[in-house]
């Protein structure tokens, strides 16, 4: 009993030591974030403690290119069950395209088909999650915001922790997408410091750089929605990736 009481307290004291070490961190990671030259949005959270580092998570961004995972969703969820074999190796093509190099084409193919196909079915999927704030190809988002997608950082991690877990739209497909995800030709933003896989996508614009995923060590996995707007884009980018490695490090369990 004496030394189930002591190995209890050693457990407690090490959890105490690596929490209190993991709060300088943090409270940096809130600093630099309140010292962006710009706009930055970001929602991280460890997916098995469900530890959380949140920032301006639902302030509205242009999803820029991270909308092309809604896109591969809807196409698979509302168009797959209506298409044949040749149509649904087109639809995988594209979706293949659209993730791994954020083909533009593709992108629009898709979207075309959507449109005349399933009008609703972007709007099903954001139903599906329960977003509020997300429109995907949307006229009113347009007028209010003069981007035809945006999303909010919580939103967007939400899309991808349910890609990750493997629930929607399918077992199947999500693996499919996630393997993809994994192995796009981008690396600088999230993955730059990264030792470990990372399934994201990247998203850039005018003004608009963010990069949303996840990052795979084995232990505990790190999601990471990561919005900013500012003119310059390869200090966006440097801060994406110095501020993805110190969350990866305040969040996950060392």
């Amino acid at each position: 009993m004496v030394k189930k009481v002591a190995v209890l307290l050693i457990s407690l004291m090490l959890y105490s030591v690596t929490a209190f070490a993991a709060l300088p961190l943090n409270k940096e990671i809130i600093n630099d974030l309140k010292g962006f030259q710009g706009r930055v949005g970001v929602f991280a959270k460890n997916l098995n403690t469900g530890k959380k580092i949140e920032f301006n998570q639902d302030v509205v961004f242009p999803t820029a290119s991270t909308s092309k995972v809604v896109v591969a969703l809807a196409t698979y969820k509302y168009l797959y069950p209506q298409a044949g074999p040749d149509k649904t190796k087109e639809y995988d093509q594209d979706i293949k395209l659209m993730i791994t190099v954020s083909d533009n084409a593709s992108f629009y193919e898709l979207l075309n088909e959507l449109d005349t196909k399933n009008k609703n079915a972007l709007a099903n999927v954001i139903k599906d999650f329960r977003l509020r704030d997300t429109r995907i190809h949307n006229e009113e988002a347009f007028q209010k915001y003069r981007y035809h997608s945006v999303t909010t950082p919580y939103e967007m991690a939400r899309v991808f922790e349910k890609v990750y877990s493997e629930k929607y739209p399918d077992k199947e497909k999500s693996k499919q997408l996630k393997y993809q995800l994994a192995n796009t030709i981008f690396h600088d933003e999230i993955p730059r410091y990264m030792e470990t896989p990372v399934f994201h996508k990247v998203g850039e614009l005018d003004e608009v750089l963010c990069d949303v995923g996840v990052i795979q060590d084995g232990h505990d996995p790190i999601l990471i929605s990561f919005y900013t707007i500012t003119a310059d884009h390869e200090y966006a980018s440097d801060f994406i990736a110095a501020e993805s490695a110190k969350l990866y490090n305040a969040l996950r369990r060392k």
